[in-house]
C-alpha cells in the first residue's frame, strides 16, 4: 500500500521538479496550475489568496580579472551595475580594514544579508559568496539590504584572490504577483501541514521544495478519508518563500484558530531532521514533544537537530504563539545548487516521512 502511495508521489514529482519555479516565472505558473488541477480532480475545493510583491530579481553577472571573464550568479536584491575592486578573502567578519574591498565569503555562518550588511557598514564594495564543501553556484539573497552581491565557485576565489577585480551585475525589480493556494476539510481548530512550491534562481529545487509538495498533494487524498479527527486539517502550498518568506506571512495575518503548523522544507534528503530551533528560536515546545514521542513509537531515525540560519513558512506562525513543527533536512550540503535535482532524493527517506507524517496527523490529539 505504501508503495503504491510513494510511486503516486514520484509520479506527481516528475511533473514539476524538472522547473525552475521561481515566484513569477513560467515555471512558477505551471507548476500553479498543476497544483489546482491535480487538487480538483481529486475532489478538493481549492481556495487561493493572491498577493503582489516587489522584488529585484537576479538575471546575470560576470567577474573580470586580467582579461579573464568568470561566471556569476546576482543574488537576490543585489543593486544592478558595475562594481571594482582588490578580493579579499575571509573566513569570518573581525575588525579587519575592508574599505574599498570586494569581499569574498564561504556561504553559511552568517546569513548573507547580514555579511552584506556589515560590509556595506564598513565601506566594502561588494560581497562575493562561494561554497567551500562544493565547487558549484549557490543561488543566495541579501533581502533588502542595497550593496553588490554575487555567487561564484571555490575554484574562481581561489583564481581572483588578491587580484583586482571588476564586477557587472544585471539585476531586474519586478512586481511578483503570487498565489497561495490550500485545501481544508474537517471540524474543529485547525492542523495547517504547509509546503511551498517555489524556488531559488536558477535552480530546479527538487528536494527544496518539490518533494514536499508532491508528498503533500498525495497525502492531502489520503487524509480527507479520516472523518473522526476532531480537527480541521488545511494543507497550504506557499509562493514566494524564496523571496522571504512572503507567502506565508500573508496567510499567518489572515488566519484564526490554527493550533499546529507542521511546516515540509527539503525532505527527501539522505539526512532526515527536525529543526527544533532555527533563526527565530525553538519551535513549538508541545508539538516537537509529541511528534519525538511519535517517531520513538515508530523506530524512525530523525535527527533533532539546531539550524542558526534556518528560515521556512512555520516562522511568520511562530511569531504570532502558534505551535510549529519544522521536518526538514540537516546538514543539506546541495540546498540552493543546481545539484538539487530529481536524482538526489533517496527514495527510502521519502517512503519514511510519509509513513511517519501520515500517522502523526492522525494520532497528533493521542500523544
Amino acid at each position: 500500500m505504501i508503495s503504491e502511495k510513494i510511486d503516486e508521489v514520484r509520479r506527481v514529482f516528475e511533473e514539476i521538479c524538472w522547473k525552475n519555479r521561481l515566484s513569477g516565472s513560467k515555471g512558477n505558473k505551471e507548476t500553479r496550475s498543476f497544483i489546482k488541477k491535480y487538487l480538483k480532480e481529486n475532489g478538493f475545493k481549492v481556495y487561493t489568496e493572491s498577493f503582489s510583491v516587489s522584488k529585484t530579481l537576479p538575471v546575470s553577472a560576470v567577474i573580470k580579472a586580467e582579461g579573464k571573464e568568470y561566471p556569476a550568479w546576482p543574488l537576490v536584491g543585489s543593486l544592478w551595475g558595475e562594481v571594482s575592486g582588490e578580493v579579499k578573502v575571509l573566513k569570518e567578519l573581525g575588525e579587519e580594514d575592508i574599505k574599498g574591498k570586494i569581499v569574498a565569503m564561504p556561504v553559511g555562518g552568517m546569513r548573507d544579508s547580514e555579511k552584506a550588511r556589515i560590509l556595506r557598514d564598513k565601506k566594502a564594495s561588494a560581497l562575493i559568496t562561494y561554497m567551500e564543501e562544493l565547487n558549484v553556484n549557490f543561488s543566495g539573497t541579501i533581502g533588502d539590504v542595497k550593496f553588490f552581491a554575487v555567487n561564484t565557485t571555490r575554484e574562481v576565489v581561489k583564481e581572483i584572490e588578491g587580484k583586482e577585480v571588476i564586477i557587472r551585475i544585471k539585476t531586474q525589480k519586478k512586481e511578483i504577483k503570487g498565489e497561495n493556494l490550500y485545501v481544508e476539510f474537517g471540524r474543529g481548530p485547525i492542523v495547517c501541514l504547509v509546503a511551498h512550491y517555489d524556488t531559488k534562481p536558477f535552480v530546479y529545487g527538487a528536494i527544496d521544495n518539490g518533494l514536499s509538495v508532491s508528498l503533500l498533494l498525495v497525502l492531502a487524498k489520503e487524509l480527507v478519508k479520516y472523518e473522526e479527527l476532531p480537527f480541521r486539517i488545511r494543507i497550504l502550498f506557499t509562493d514566494c518563500e524564496e523571496l522571504g518568506l512572503e507567502g506565508s506571512y500573508r496567510h499567518a495575518m489572515n488566519s484564526k484558530n490554527i493550533l499546529y503548523v507542521i511546516n515540509l522544507d527539503s525532505i527527501g534528503w539522505k539526512n532526515p531532521a527536525v529543526i527544533y530551533k532555527d533563526v527565530k528560536g525553538y519551535n513549538g515546545e508541545i508539538i516537537n514533544e509529541k511528534f519525538m514521542k511519535h517517531v520513538n513509537d515508530m523506530k524512525v531515525n530523525i535527527n533533532f537537530a539546531e539550524s542558526k540560519t534556518g528560515a521556512s513558512d512555520h516562522i511568520p506562525f511562530k511569531e504570532r504563539g502558534i505551535e510549529t513543527l519544522f521536518l526538514s533536512s540537516n546538514p543539506f550540503t546541495i540546498r540552493h545548487t543546481h545539484l538539487d535535482d530529481y536524482f538526489a532524493v533517496d527514495w527510502d527517506i521519502v517512503g519514511m516521512w510519509y509513513e511517519t507524517i501520515s500517522y502523526f496527523v492522525r494520532r497528533i490529539h493521542r500523544l
